[in-house]
């Protein structure tokens, strides 16, 4: 038996209603991240998606409560990757992707110099919401962003390693896009 999600859908298109809302039950309670998902996904208000289970998984991958526990840049990541099947808004995408480097930054702020990986991986994050910012061709999001972007900036503009170079430079591209 292929296990692949076609057969997963012949299996399902002889569901009733009633159990597949027994399967969506049983998926939501076997995994926290199946409950954010669905949240994300169906219960959304009128000030957007509670964004505070993503917020929360990016800030223990990448500022854990340990001093000395490892940062995992991917769980981090996948946290944006699952809103983004979720829900996918851009301006919540960018705001997760802002908090993982604000949460970087605070990181380095507290406790200096992190190494290459660290900051390859801050600056490949922040070039990503200039890169999504500037694709968009708003003036609006761009000067809301730009002003938010700058403020993250020049609190680690001196930072080593040419991190903060390249956020500059990341920000000068930004400012170009919009001339």
């Amino acid at each position: 038996m292929t296990k692949n999600w076609t057969a997963i859908k012949g299996a399902l298109s002889g569901f009733s209603r009633v159990q597949l809302l027994g399967l969506v039950q049983d998926l939501y309670r076997a995994d926290p991240n199946n409950q954010d998902f669905l949240h994300a996904r169906f219960l959304v208000s009128d000030e957007g998606t509670d964004l505070s289970p993503y917020k929360k998984r990016i800030k223990a991958a990448i500022n854990p409560s340990r001093w000395d526990a490892p940062i995992k840049y991917r769980d981090a990541r996948r946290a944006i990757s699952d809103y983004n099947k979720a829900r996918g808004q851009l301006g919540e995408t960018l705001e997760l992707m802002f908090y993982y480097v604000k949460c970087g930054n605070d990181v380095t702020l507290e406790f200096g110099d992190l190494g290459e990986t660290f900051y390859s991986s801050m600056g490949s994050m922040f070039g990503s919401i200039v890169k999504k910012i500037s694709v968009q061709a708003d003036p609006e999001l761009t000067a809301t962003w730009l002003d938010r972007l700058e403020k993250e900036y020049q609190r680690v503009a001196s930072t080593g390693w040419g991190y903060g170079e390249e956020l500059g430079s990341y920000l000068e591209d930004l400012r170009s896009s919009q001339a």
